[in-house]
């Protein structure tokens, strides 16, 4: 029973239960196949899981009732029956997404189609712990209120992108430390399931966002690659056998904890390749540099800050690429972020190049590619975190 969006939570705690659907290996198996190739006949997706016609047949009538996937127009011409594909059904289930940035908190609603169908968002100067429930509640009650019932009973849970061990950093973050020393006692998933009432689930932020161009991008088809994400911070993540690789602690790829050296000066690749390099420039020259993260259209800054930018930005994303290369041998880099497209392009020619620069010996050739989820990445990365949890 679903109860007024003014109380809190808006699901009865005795219906928390329902809130789970985790399916089969085989109904997992085929939705992942229905997801990938957006439509598939059920003779088809027998042949490719090696289940019988019959088994297949039994789990495409039960995902089809439980409204994961429905029949769409036949496919005519071929001997026989024309034949009836079955594609997810977007209204099946919903997830959320919540990404803790340094600059801003996002909330993201996305449908099992991975459809963006609402977003919210807020601009911060640093991130509180205060701040960011106070923005999870609100936002949360203000999404929901464009779904209808059996809409919000299909919401499988809450996913949450954000930097792990974000109280490292206070000074390039601009933040007093005594403020973001409170997110190292934090336990975000204990809170935000309170406040919810949703299962939540939780992930370094590029580790999320290279989940979602798992889901929903790498259209070069690679199945090992370095996946990096140019934001306030500079983060990366690793997939191996098409398989994220996630580590001991759930942070392998943190690129931005290599160490860089620049003449004679050793830094973290953090302080070499991130967008809060750029705001700062920005804002010597007089401009306000926050500006960067409010939007991914042509930036209107600075010309030779944003050169000078991207070039130091390049030369470290060569060193991480030459890095990963030589340990890994992988496919290739995939590089994204909260920046816009033509910059995007100009960030990787200009990677491209600088590794031409560097001692290669020994080393693959390396291919480095545009990411296609874009700028939002790490918040549909953290909305599909309860989609994949359940049905993939």
């Amino acid at each position: 029973m679903v109860v007024a969006l003014d109380s809190a939570p808006y699901l009865l705690k005795n219906e928390r239960t329902e809130l789970t659907d985790n399916r089969s290996d085989n109904e997992r198996n085929i939705l992942n196949l229905i997801r990938q190739h957006k439509a598939l006949p059920k003779a088809t997706l027998s042949k490719l899981t090696g289940l019988s016609a019959q088994s297949a047949t039994v789990i495409i009538k039960k995902l089809e009732a439980s409204g994961l996937v429905k029949p769409l127009a036949p496919i005519k011409g071929g001997i026989g029956q024309p034949k009836i594909p079955f594609g997810l059904n977007p209204e099946g289930a919903f997830g959320i997404g919540l990404k803790v940035g340094r600059r801003n908190y996002e909330m993201t609603l996305i449908d099992l189609e991975g459809n963006v169908r609402a977003t919210r968002y807020e601009s911060v100067s640093y991130p509180t712990t205060a701040g960011f429930l106070t923005f999870a509640s609100n936002a949360f009650h203000e999404i929901v209120k464009s779904l209808n019932d059996i809409q919000r009973l299909r919401i499988r849970g809450v996913g949450v992108a954000m930097p792990f061990a974000i109280w490292n950093w206070p000074i390039e973050t601009g933040a007093p430390e005594a403020t973001l020393a409170q997110w190292q006692q934090f336990d975000i998933k204990s809170e935000l399931e309170r406040v919810l009432s949703l299962p939540v689930f939780v992930k370094n932020d590029t580790a999320a966002a290279c989940s979602a161009e798992m889901t929903f991008g790498n259209s070069q088809q690679w199945e090992n690659y370095l996946y990096v994400f140019v934001g306030t911070f500079l983060g990366g993540a690793v997939v191996i056998n098409n398989s994220l690789l996630s580590g001991r602690t759930g942070n392998a790829g943190a690129i931005g904890s290599l160490p860089f050296f620049e003449g004679q000066e050793r830094k973290q690749l953090i302080n070499q390749s991130s967008l809060y390099l750029l705001e700062q420039s920005l804002n010597t020259k007089g401009e306000q540099g926050k500006k960067v993260y409010d939007s991914t259209s042509p930036w209107h800054f600075h010309e030779a800050s944003i050169i000078e930018w991207v070039s130091g930005a390049a030369k470290g994303l060569a060193h991480a690429a030459q890095c990963a290369m030589s340990l890994l041998d992988l496919d290739g880099v995939i590089v994204d972020g909260a920046i816009p497209p033509e910059i995007k392009e100009s960030l990787i020619v200009q990677t491209q190049e600088a590794m031409f620069a560097l001692d290669m010996r020994g080393i693959a050739s390396t291919s480095i590619c545009s990411g296609t989820v874009g700028a939002n990445a790490q918040s549909i990365g953290s909305a599909i975190l309860p989609l994949l949890a359940n049905y993939y």
